[in-house]
């Protein structure tokens, strides 16, 4: 579960950049995140923590939208991901049948 009082690192004390194409694919994910409103806020700072961890991990100080989808991904449980992956590699059709899965 999540711990509100978690001390940060001191790697993850920097503040991370983000660059304009992350930013925007944070909102959209978040805008679109299927859960109620008032969760909006929590999924957003776990995407954020999510793409800061990865980017800092391949040595970088920029966040990029690449860094937020592969810090997502690093979170989703392995079924998840390989569903994911799947239908990213069919295309539009296959994210719309993943898509369609979920709801």
């Amino acid at each position: 579960m999540f711990s509100l009082f978690k001390k940060k690192s001191s790697d993850e004390a920097e503040d991370m950049q983000w660059d304009d194409a992350a930013t925007q694919a944070l909102h959209q994910a978040t805008a679109q995140a299927p859960v109620p409103g008032i969760m909006k806020q929590q999924v957003k700072k776990q995407l954020q923590q999510a793409a800061e961890e990865y980017a800092r991990n391949a040595g970088k100080k920029t966040v990029s939208a690449e860094d937020l989808m592969q810090g997502l991904m690093a979170k989703l449980p392995e079924n998840m991901r390989r569903k994911v992956e799947d239908a990213a590699k069919q295309g539009p059709d296959g994210i719309k049948k993943l898509k369609d899965e979920l709801q």
